[in-house]
Protein backbone atom coordinates (compact mmCIF):
# COMPACT_ATOMS: atom_id res chain seq x y z
CA UNK A 1 0.00 0.00 0.00
CA UNK A 2 1.51 3.22 -1.03
CA UNK A 3 1.77 6.18 1.28
CA UNK A 4 -1.50 8.12 -0.33
CA UNK A 5 -3.32 5.01 0.36
CA UNK A 6 -2.23 4.52 3.86
CA UNK A 7 -3.16 8.18 4.46
CA UNK A 8 -6.38 7.85 3.12
CA UNK A 9 -7.85 4.79 5.17
CA UNK A 10 -5.91 6.30 8.05
CA UNK A 11 -8.27 9.50 7.65
CA UNK A 12 -11.28 7.50 6.90
CA UNK A 13 -11.01 5.39 10.43
CA UNK A 14 -10.16 8.76 12.05
CA UNK A 15 -13.53 10.75 10.46
CA UNK A 16 -15.53 7.91 11.13
CA UNK A 17 -14.04 7.89 14.73
CA UNK A 18 -14.85 11.20 15.29
CA UNK A 19 -18.47 10.89 13.67
CA UNK A 20 -19.50 8.09 16.25
CA UNK A 21 -18.37 9.83 19.33
CA UNK A 22 -20.14 12.87 18.34
CA UNK A 23 -23.46 11.33 18.02
CA UNK A 24 -23.12 9.43 21.18
CA UNK A 25 -22.47 12.66 22.85
CA UNK A 26 -25.06 14.47 21.44
CA UNK A 27 -27.63 11.56 22.00
CA UNK A 28 -26.80 11.94 25.42
CA UNK A 29 -26.18 15.38 26.17
CA UNK A 30 -29.29 16.60 24.23
CA UNK A 31 -32.80 16.88 26.02
CA UNK A 32 -35.89 16.28 24.32
CA UNK A 33 -38.07 18.13 26.51
CA UNK A 34 -37.48 21.50 27.94
CA UNK A 35 -38.43 22.45 31.34
CA UNK A 36 -42.09 23.11 30.69
CA UNK A 37 -42.35 19.61 28.65
CA UNK A 38 -41.90 20.77 24.97
CA UNK A 39 -40.73 19.07 22.67
CA UNK A 40 -37.07 20.70 21.66
CA UNK A 41 -36.98 20.03 17.94
CA UNK A 42 -34.11 19.99 15.27
CA UNK A 43 -33.87 23.45 13.69
CA UNK A 44 -34.71 23.69 9.82
CA UNK A 45 -35.26 25.85 6.97
CA UNK A 46 -37.08 23.68 4.65
CA UNK A 47 -40.37 24.85 4.16
CA UNK A 48 -42.23 21.70 4.35
CA UNK A 49 -44.86 20.24 7.01
CA UNK A 50 -43.17 17.31 9.38
CA UNK A 51 -43.27 13.98 8.39
CA UNK A 52 -44.77 11.65 10.48
CA UNK A 53 -42.63 9.51 12.31
CA UNK A 54 -43.59 6.28 10.37
CA UNK A 55 -42.78 7.87 7.25
CA UNK A 56 -39.65 9.57 8.58
CA UNK A 57 -38.64 5.89 9.47
CA UNK A 58 -39.43 5.01 5.66
CA UNK A 59 -37.40 8.14 4.15
CA UNK A 60 -34.69 7.19 6.63
CA UNK A 61 -34.14 3.83 5.18
CA UNK A 62 -34.49 4.46 1.54
CA UNK A 63 -32.28 7.30 2.07
CA UNK A 64 -28.84 5.06 1.55
CA UNK A 65 -29.43 2.04 3.57
CA UNK A 66 -31.38 0.03 0.66
CA UNK A 67 -29.51 0.36 -2.20
CA UNK A 68 -26.29 -1.17 -0.38
CA UNK A 69 -28.23 -4.26 0.86
CA UNK A 70 -28.58 -4.86 -3.05
CA UNK A 71 -25.41 -6.08 -3.50
CA UNK A 72 -24.34 -6.54 0.28
CA UNK A 73 -24.66 -10.25 -0.19
CA UNK A 74 -22.33 -11.02 -2.52
CA UNK A 75 -20.27 -9.17 -0.01
CA UNK A 76 -21.63 -11.79 2.57
CA UNK A 77 -20.34 -14.89 0.97
CA UNK A 78 -16.85 -13.03 -0.04
CA UNK A 79 -15.99 -12.60 3.64
CA UNK A 80 -16.59 -15.99 4.22
CA UNK A 81 -14.78 -17.20 1.48
CA UNK A 82 -11.71 -15.05 3.23
CA UNK A 83 -11.89 -17.22 6.27
CA UNK A 84 -14.41 -15.28 8.33
CA UNK A 85 -16.91 -17.26 10.09
CA UNK A 86 -20.80 -16.55 9.72
CA UNK A 87 -21.08 -14.11 12.83
CA UNK A 88 -18.16 -12.36 11.57
CA UNK A 89 -19.50 -12.34 7.96
CA UNK A 90 -22.88 -11.01 9.16
CA UNK A 91 -21.13 -8.47 11.23
CA UNK A 92 -18.95 -7.62 9.35
CA UNK A 93 -20.98 -6.76 6.17
CA UNK A 94 -23.59 -4.97 8.77
CA UNK A 95 -21.15 -2.97 10.28
CA UNK A 96 -19.69 -1.72 7.14
CA UNK A 97 -23.61 -0.72 5.58
CA UNK A 98 -24.36 0.57 9.33
CA UNK A 99 -23.84 2.73 12.40
CA UNK A 100 -20.52 4.03 11.28
CA UNK A 101 -20.87 5.41 7.95
CA UNK A 102 -24.82 6.68 9.22
CA UNK A 103 -22.52 8.38 12.26
CA UNK A 104 -20.84 10.70 9.34
CA UNK A 105 -24.46 11.21 7.40
CA UNK A 106 -26.03 12.13 10.84
CA UNK A 107 -23.50 14.28 11.47
CA UNK A 108 -23.26 16.33 8.46
CA UNK A 109 -27.18 16.23 8.36
CA UNK A 110 -27.54 18.47 11.67
CA UNK A 111 -24.70 20.84 9.44
CA UNK A 112 -27.34 20.91 6.70
CA UNK A 113 -30.05 22.02 8.91
CA UNK A 114 -28.34 25.27 10.16
CA UNK A 115 -26.89 25.92 6.45
CA UNK A 116 -29.59 24.96 4.23
CA UNK A 117 -29.10 27.75 1.37
CA UNK A 118 -24.93 26.67 1.51
CA UNK A 119 -23.52 26.88 -2.08
CA UNK A 120 -20.99 24.75 -0.68
CA UNK A 121 -23.41 22.05 0.58
CA UNK A 122 -25.25 22.13 -2.66
CA UNK A 123 -22.54 21.42 -4.84
CA UNK A 124 -21.40 19.20 -2.79
CA UNK A 125 -24.67 17.29 -2.59
CA UNK A 126 -24.89 17.39 -6.38
CA UNK A 127 -22.08 15.79 -7.20
CA UNK A 128 -21.72 12.98 -4.73
CA UNK A 129 -25.35 12.22 -5.88
CA UNK A 130 -24.25 11.88 -9.28
CA UNK A 131 -21.31 9.71 -8.79
CA UNK A 132 -22.49 7.95 -6.11
CA UNK A 133 -25.86 6.57 -7.62
CA UNK A 134 -23.44 6.08 -10.69
CA UNK A 135 -21.37 4.00 -9.03
CA UNK A 136 -24.03 2.40 -7.16
CA UNK A 137 -25.83 1.35 -10.01
CA UNK A 138 -22.49 -0.55 -11.67
CA UNK A 139 -22.70 -2.40 -8.78
CA UNK A 140 -26.23 -3.31 -8.56
CA UNK A 141 -26.44 -3.74 -12.08
CA UNK A 142 -23.24 -6.29 -12.20
CA UNK A 143 -24.88 -8.05 -9.13
CA UNK A 144 -28.56 -8.72 -10.89
CA UNK A 145 -26.65 -9.77 -14.12
CA UNK A 146 -24.72 -12.26 -11.88
CA UNK A 147 -27.98 -13.82 -10.42
CA UNK A 148 -29.92 -14.20 -13.50
CA UNK A 149 -26.66 -15.69 -15.42
CA UNK A 150 -27.35 -14.01 -18.65
CA UNK A 151 -25.22 -11.41 -20.23
CA UNK A 152 -25.80 -9.43 -23.84
CA UNK A 153 -24.53 -6.03 -24.82
CA UNK A 154 -26.40 -3.21 -23.63
CA UNK A 155 -28.26 -5.27 -20.60
CA UNK A 156 -26.65 -3.59 -17.63
CA UNK A 157 -26.79 -0.32 -19.63
CA UNK A 158 -30.53 -1.27 -20.46
CA UNK A 159 -31.40 -2.56 -16.72
CA UNK A 160 -29.50 0.54 -15.52
CA UNK A 161 -31.99 2.81 -18.14
CA UNK A 162 -35.14 1.24 -16.58
CA UNK A 163 -34.29 1.59 -12.95
CA UNK A 164 -33.47 5.20 -13.24
CA UNK A 165 -36.68 5.99 -15.40
CA UNK A 166 -39.16 4.60 -13.09
CA UNK A 167 -36.95 6.75 -10.17
CA UNK A 168 -37.45 9.64 -12.26
CA UNK A 169 -41.32 9.11 -13.18
CA UNK A 170 -41.40 8.64 -9.36
CA UNK A 171 -39.73 11.79 -8.45
CA UNK A 172 -42.02 13.60 -10.29
CA UNK A 173 -45.38 12.64 -9.60
CA UNK A 174 -44.76 12.13 -5.49
CA UNK A 175 -44.56 8.62 -5.31
CA UNK A 176 -41.57 8.41 -2.78
CA UNK A 177 -44.02 7.47 -0.31
CA UNK A 178 -45.29 4.40 -1.88
CA UNK A 179 -41.89 3.40 -2.99
CA UNK A 180 -40.26 3.00 0.49
CA UNK A 181 -43.47 1.30 1.71
CA UNK A 182 -43.03 -1.33 -1.33
CA UNK A 183 -39.49 -1.61 -0.36
CA UNK A 184 -40.70 -2.37 3.21
CA UNK A 185 -42.79 -4.89 2.10
CA UNK A 186 -40.69 -6.62 -0.64
CA UNK A 187 -37.92 -6.66 2.34
CA UNK A 188 -40.75 -8.42 4.79
CA UNK A 189 -41.51 -10.66 1.91
CA UNK A 190 -37.88 -11.95 1.56
CA UNK A 191 -37.77 -12.58 5.04
CA UNK A 192 -41.09 -14.79 5.05
CA UNK A 193 -39.98 -16.71 2.30
CA UNK A 194 -36.94 -17.66 3.92
CA UNK A 195 -39.51 -19.28 7.08
CA UNK A 196 -41.26 -20.96 3.82
CA UNK A 197 -38.54 -23.88 3.72
CA UNK A 198 -41.02 -25.92 1.34
CA UNK A 199 -40.66 -23.04 -1.79
CA UNK A 200 -36.76 -23.56 -2.11
CA UNK A 201 -34.11 -25.98 -1.77
CA UNK A 202 -31.84 -24.53 0.51
CA UNK A 203 -30.88 -25.62 3.72
CA UNK A 204 -31.36 -23.71 7.30
CA UNK A 205 -27.83 -22.46 8.17
CA UNK A 206 -27.86 -21.31 11.81
CA UNK A 207 -25.40 -18.05 11.99
CA UNK A 208 -22.39 -19.72 14.40
CA UNK A 209 -19.17 -18.55 15.33
CA UNK A 210 -17.47 -16.08 17.49
CA UNK A 211 -15.78 -12.77 16.76
CA UNK A 212 -12.07 -13.48 16.54
CA UNK A 213 -8.80 -11.75 15.76
CA UNK A 214 -9.49 -12.34 12.28
CA UNK A 215 -12.30 -10.30 12.52
CA UNK A 216 -10.83 -7.44 13.34
CA UNK A 217 -7.95 -7.79 11.18
CA UNK A 218 -10.20 -7.76 8.46
CA UNK A 219 -12.23 -5.21 9.32
CA UNK A 220 -9.39 -2.45 9.70
CA UNK A 221 -7.28 -3.39 6.84
CA UNK A 222 -7.78 -1.05 3.64
CA UNK A 223 -9.98 -3.97 1.18
CA UNK A 224 -12.49 -3.07 3.75
CA UNK A 225 -13.62 -0.97 6.15
CA UNK A 226 -11.11 2.16 4.81
CA UNK A 227 -12.21 1.36 1.03
CA UNK A 228 -16.15 1.40 2.42
CA UNK A 229 -15.39 4.59 4.88
CA UNK A 230 -14.39 6.75 1.79
CA UNK A 231 -17.51 5.37 -0.96
CA UNK A 232 -19.43 6.05 1.49
CA UNK A 233 -18.21 9.48 2.57
CA UNK A 234 -18.75 10.85 -0.73
CA UNK A 235 -22.29 9.68 -0.54
CA UNK A 236 -22.54 11.55 2.94
CA UNK A 237 -23.24 15.22 1.00
CA UNK A 238 -26.84 13.32 -0.65
CA UNK A 239 -28.09 10.95 2.10
CA UNK A 240 -27.46 13.93 4.47
CA UNK A 241 -28.99 16.62 2.46
CA UNK A 242 -31.64 14.46 2.60
CA UNK A 243 -31.65 13.29 6.61
CA UNK A 244 -32.02 17.70 6.95
CA UNK A 245 -35.39 18.00 4.54
CA UNK A 246 -37.33 15.11 5.94
CA UNK A 247 -36.07 15.19 9.51
CA UNK A 248 -37.94 18.68 10.39
CA UNK A 249 -40.00 17.76 13.55
CA UNK A 250 -37.67 15.14 15.54
CA UNK A 251 -36.34 15.53 18.56
CA UNK A 252 -32.20 14.78 18.34
CA UNK A 253 -32.53 11.72 20.10
CA UNK A 254 -34.99 10.32 17.73
CA UNK A 255 -32.42 12.03 15.08
CA UNK A 256 -29.71 10.03 15.94
CA UNK A 257 -31.25 7.02 16.92
CA UNK A 258 -33.28 6.40 13.68
CA UNK A 259 -30.64 7.25 11.50
CA UNK A 260 -27.85 5.18 13.44
CA UNK A 261 -29.34 2.46 15.19
CA UNK A 262 -32.10 1.70 12.93
CA UNK A 263 -29.81 1.00 9.50
CA UNK A 264 -27.71 -1.20 11.99
CA UNK A 265 -30.58 -3.01 12.90
CA UNK A 266 -32.20 -3.55 9.18
CA UNK A 267 -28.89 -4.59 7.64
CA UNK A 268 -27.93 -7.33 10.59
CA UNK A 269 -31.67 -8.86 9.66
CA UNK A 270 -30.71 -8.48 6.06
CA UNK A 271 -27.43 -9.78 6.64
CA UNK A 272 -28.99 -12.88 8.42
CA UNK A 273 -31.59 -13.61 5.66
CA UNK A 274 -29.11 -13.40 3.34
CA UNK A 275 -26.96 -16.00 5.28
CA UNK A 276 -29.40 -18.49 5.01
CA UNK A 277 -29.65 -17.71 1.41
CA UNK A 278 -25.71 -18.53 1.21
CA UNK A 279 -26.01 -21.52 -1.01
CA UNK A 280 -28.46 -19.83 -3.57
CA UNK A 281 -26.40 -16.48 -3.33
CA UNK A 282 -22.41 -18.51 -4.51
CA UNK A 283 -24.80 -20.05 -7.32
CA UNK A 284 -25.38 -15.91 -8.81
CA UNK A 285 -26.86 -18.19 -11.86
CA UNK A 286 -30.41 -18.50 -12.29
CA UNK A 287 -30.25 -19.96 -15.93
CA UNK A 288 -27.95 -22.57 -14.18
CA UNK A 289 -29.61 -23.04 -10.77
CA UNK A 290 -33.52 -22.77 -11.73
CA UNK A 291 -34.70 -24.31 -8.15
CA UNK A 292 -33.34 -20.76 -6.78
CA UNK A 293 -35.84 -19.40 -8.64
CA UNK A 294 -37.83 -17.79 -5.91
CA UNK A 295 -35.12 -16.13 -3.75
CA UNK A 296 -33.27 -15.05 -6.52
CA UNK A 297 -36.44 -13.34 -8.05
CA UNK A 298 -36.93 -11.60 -4.43
CA UNK A 299 -33.25 -10.53 -3.85
CA UNK A 300 -33.57 -9.34 -7.76
CA UNK A 301 -37.01 -7.31 -7.26
CA UNK A 302 -36.04 -6.51 -3.61
CA UNK A 303 -32.57 -4.70 -4.50
CA UNK A 304 -34.23 -2.85 -7.77
CA UNK A 305 -37.03 -1.58 -5.46
CA UNK A 306 -34.55 -0.49 -2.92
CA UNK A 307 -32.63 1.54 -5.79
CA UNK A 308 -35.24 2.92 -7.31
CA UNK A 309 -36.39 4.34 -3.67
CA UNK A 310 -32.55 5.82 -3.10
CA UNK A 311 -32.46 7.18 -6.90
CA UNK A 312 -36.10 8.84 -6.37
CA UNK A 313 -34.15 10.29 -2.47
CA UNK A 314 -31.25 11.70 -4.40
CA UNK A 315 -33.08 13.24 -7.39
CA UNK A 316 -35.23 15.49 -4.99
CA UNK A 317 -31.69 16.61 -3.33
CA UNK A 318 -29.96 17.15 -6.58
CA UNK A 319 -33.13 19.12 -8.35
CA UNK A 320 -33.75 21.38 -5.45
CA UNK A 321 -30.80 22.33 -5.22
CA UNK A 322 -30.10 22.98 -8.80
CA UNK A 323 -33.04 25.04 -8.82
CA UNK A 324 -31.46 27.38 -6.19
CA UNK A 325 -28.30 27.78 -7.63
CA UNK A 326 -29.83 28.31 -10.71
CA UNK A 327 -31.65 31.33 -8.51
CA UNK A 328 -35.06 29.89 -9.39
CA UNK A 329 -34.53 29.79 -13.39
CA UNK A 330 -34.76 25.91 -13.89
CA UNK A 331 -37.59 24.71 -11.95
CA UNK A 332 -36.87 20.98 -9.70
CA UNK A 333 -39.31 19.29 -11.93
CA UNK A 334 -37.79 20.31 -15.03
CA UNK A 335 -34.25 19.29 -13.98
CA UNK A 336 -35.24 16.09 -13.67
CA UNK A 337 -34.45 14.57 -16.41
CA UNK A 338 -31.10 16.67 -15.92
CA UNK A 339 -30.20 14.23 -13.02
CA UNK A 340 -31.11 11.02 -14.97
CA UNK A 341 -29.01 11.94 -17.84
CA UNK A 342 -25.46 12.17 -15.28
CA UNK A 343 -26.23 9.57 -13.78
CA UNK A 344 -26.94 7.30 -16.94
CA UNK A 345 -23.28 9.24 -18.62
CA UNK A 346 -21.74 8.58 -15.90
CA UNK A 347 -22.77 5.12 -15.49
CA UNK A 348 -21.70 4.60 -19.03
CA UNK A 349 -18.29 5.64 -18.56
CA UNK A 350 -17.73 2.55 -16.13
CA UNK A 351 -19.51 0.01 -17.80
CA UNK A 352 -17.70 0.90 -20.94
CA UNK A 353 -14.65 0.46 -19.55
CA UNK A 354 -13.15 4.16 -19.31
CA UNK A 355 -13.26 4.37 -15.64
CA UNK A 356 -11.69 1.29 -15.20
CA UNK A 357 -11.50 1.70 -11.21
CA UNK A 358 -14.53 2.99 -10.11
CA UNK A 359 -13.69 2.00 -5.84
CA UNK A 360 -10.59 3.81 -6.41
CA UNK A 361 -12.29 6.82 -8.58
CA UNK A 362 -14.51 6.82 -5.55
CA UNK A 363 -12.35 6.75 -2.70
CA UNK A 364 -10.31 9.55 -4.02
CA UNK A 365 -13.09 11.93 -5.46
CA UNK A 366 -14.56 11.82 -1.77
CA UNK A 367 -11.72 13.84 -0.68
CA UNK A 368 -13.46 16.59 -2.30
CA UNK A 369 -16.30 16.32 0.45
CA UNK A 370 -13.90 16.73 3.59
CA UNK A 371 -13.96 20.33 4.63
CA UNK A 372 -17.45 19.80 4.31
CA UNK A 373 -17.31 16.86 7.18
CA UNK A 374 -14.52 19.18 8.88
CA UNK A 375 -17.68 22.30 8.68
CA UNK A 376 -20.08 19.88 10.08
CA UNK A 377 -17.72 17.96 12.95
CA UNK A 378 -17.03 22.34 14.13
CA UNK A 379 -21.30 22.52 13.65
CA UNK A 380 -22.05 19.59 16.29
CA UNK A 381 -19.07 21.26 18.65
CA UNK A 382 -21.12 24.19 18.67
CA UNK A 383 -24.49 22.04 19.26
CA UNK A 384 -23.07 20.15 22.39
CA UNK A 385 -21.61 23.12 23.89
CA UNK A 386 -24.93 25.23 23.55
CA UNK A 387 -26.58 22.31 25.68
Amino acid sequence: MDLLNRFVYLLGSVTTLVCILLCLVLFFVCKSRDAKGRRIELDSQTPEKPWPLGLWIAGVFVAGTGVALMYAPGDLVGYVQEGLNPLESVTMVALLNGAPVWAMYSVVGLWYMKHMDSKLGKLAAMLSTVLGMSISLWTGMNTVTRFIGLSFPGLKFLLAAITVMVAMTSAKYNLLKGMSRLAFLVFFIAFLAVLSTPLTDFHFMPITGSITRNFWREYFCGATAASWIFWFLSWTPTVSRWLAHISKGRTMKEYIAGTMILPTVLAFVWMAVSWMYQDVIMSFNLAKNISSFIPCIIFILSGILFMTGTLDSDCKVFTEDLEYLTGGRVHHKASIPYYGLFVLFVFSLFISGIIRQPFAFNEYSSMIFLPLMVLSVIECVKIIKAR
